[in-house]
C-alpha cells in the first residue's frame, strides 16, 4: 500500500530535477519504491502521473502565496517574502531551483504539446494568485490604484524566473537580496 500524495510528492521532485523526458519509468519505480504494475494502476501513465506532479507543485506555490499573504498587514511585503524564500536558497552551496513550471514549459515545448500547455495553466493560475495578492495590496494602500494588477502579476512572475535563472550563478545571497529589492522598488506604490 503506498500513501498517493506521499508518491505524488516525490514524483514532482524526481520530475523536477530530471525532466519528463530525462524521468524514465526505472528512476520513478526506485524513487517511489513501486512496481510498474502499481504506478501505472494508481496513476494511469507516466504523463498522468507528471500532470499530477505538475498540479501538485502549483497547489503548493498558491498555498504559499496565500500563507506569506495571511502572515503580514502588507500584501507587498507578503510577496517579498514569498519571492525571497524561491530565489534566496539557504544552507551552503544551494542555488535556487529554475520553477517547475517554466523548466516543464521550456523542456517540452512542442514536443509534448499537451503537458506543456498544462503546466502554462499552472503558471497562469500562480499569476491570478499574484494578481489577487496585488489587489488586496491595492486595497491596504500600498499599491497604486491605477495599477493594472495582472500586468504586474505577469511582471513579477518574469522577474522570478530571471531571478532564479541569474541565482544558478554563483551569486552572493546580498547580490540577489539587491536584485530582490530593485524588483519591488520598481512597483507603482501609492502615493
Amino acid at each position: 500500500k503506498y500513501d498517493r500524495a506521499q508518491a505524488i510528492d516525490k514524483a514532482a521532485g524526481l520530475f523536477w530535477k530530471l525532466g519528463f523526458q530525462g524521468t524514465k519509468m526505472r528512476d520513478l519505480q526506485e524513487h517511489l519504491d513501486m512496481r510498474p504494475g502499481s504506478i501505472y494502476a494508481g496513476f494511469g501513465s507516466k504523463e498522468l502521473l507528471f500532470k499530477e506532479a505538475l498540479n501538485h507543485y502549483t497547489e503548493q506555490s498558491i498555498e504559499q502565496i496565500r500563507l506569506c499573504a495571511s502572515q503580514h498587514d502588507n500584501a507587498l511585503c507578503a510577496l517579498y517574502d514569498f519571492v525571497k524564500a524561491v530565489v534566496i536558497v539557504t544552507g551552503d552551496n544551494q542555488k535556487p531551483r529554475n520553477c517547475f513550471l517554466a523548466k516543464t514549459v521550456a523542456e517540452l515545448d512542442n514536443s509534448n504539446a499537451e503537458i506543456s500547455l498544462w503546466a502554462q495553466s499552472g503558471l497562469n493560475k500562480v499569476e491570478e494568485e499574484f494578481a489577487a495578492v496585488f489587489k488586496l495590496a491595492q486595497s491596504q494602500g500600498f499599491l497604486d490604484q491605477q495599477a493594472d494588477c495582472l500586468r504586474l502579476a505577469k511582471w513579477l512572475q518574469v522577474q522570478i524566473m530571471g531571478l532564479r535563472s541569474y541565482g544558478q550563478l554563483q551569486v552572493s545571497k546580498e547580490d540577489m537580496t539587491d536584485m530582490l529589492d530593485h524588483v519591488f522598488s520598481s512597483l507603482p506604490k501609492a502615493a
